[in-house]
C-alpha cells in the first residue's frame, strides 16, 4: 500500500481534497496491485501520477503516456497532507500540452473566482476560443487521466514480467 491510498482516504467522499492554493486531489485508485492519483490545478489542467512500489524491478523511463512522463521522485506536495513521512516514488504526466484545453468552468467552482482568476479566464477564452473549431484541442477529462495511468500500469506490469 502507498502513501496514495491514505490521501484518498482523507478525501473521503468529498469533491476535492486541496493541497495547497492551486492544486486540488480529485481522486485516484488502484489498477493490478499499483495506485494512482488524479489532480487538478488553479489552471484548469489535470495531473495523473503512479506509485512505484517498493521491489519494482522495471524501467520506468521508458513509460509512454500522454505528453511524456513529466514527473519522477518522492517530494510530491500532497505527501505534505500526511501525518506520516511517505517516501513512495511517484511517477507521473500532465495534461497542460498543445492540444489541451484548461477547464476554466471546474478550475473557477474548485478555487473561486477574485479579479486575478477572472482575468486569467478572460485571456483563455479568447484562446479556446480559436481552437473550438479544431478537433485536436480538447479538455482532459478525469476518465482520460485515469485510463493514462492505468495504460503506466499496465506498461509498469509488462516491464515486471520480462524482468
Amino acid at each position: 500500500m502507498s502513501c496514495i491510498t491514505k490521501l484518498l482516504e482523507i478525501k473521503g467522499d468529498k469533491d476535492i481534497l486541496p493541497i495547497h492554493e492551486n492544486a486540488v486531489v480529485e481522486g485516484g485508485g488502484s489498477h493490478k496491485g499499483f495506485e494512482y492519483l488524479i489532480t487538478f490545478t488553479s489552471h484548469g489542467t489535470r495531473c495523473g501520477y503512479v506509485a512505484i512500489p517498493d521491489g519494482f524491478r522495471g524501467d520506468h523511463s521508458d513509460i509512454h503516456c500522454h505528453g511524456g512522463v513529466t514527473f519522477e521522485g518522492d517530494d510530491h506536495s500532497a505527501k505534505d497532507l500526511l501525518p506520516i513521512p511517505c517516501n513512495d516514488t511517484w511517477i507521473g504526466f500532465d495534461c497542460a500540452h498543445y492540444g489541451d484545453r484548461n477547464d476554466l468552468e471546474l478550475a473557477k467552482k474548485y478555487f473561486g473566482g477574485g479579479n486575478r482568476f477572472d482575468i486569467f479566464m478572460e485571456i483563455h477564452k479568447e484562446v479556446e476560443a480559436l481552437e473550438v473549431t479544431d478537433p485536436f484541442f480538447s479538455h482532459k477529462t478525469y476518465e482520460f487521466v485515469e485510463k493514462e495511468c492505468q495504460y503506466i500500469i499496465d506498461q509498469l506490469v509488462e516491464q515486471q514480467d520480462a524482468a
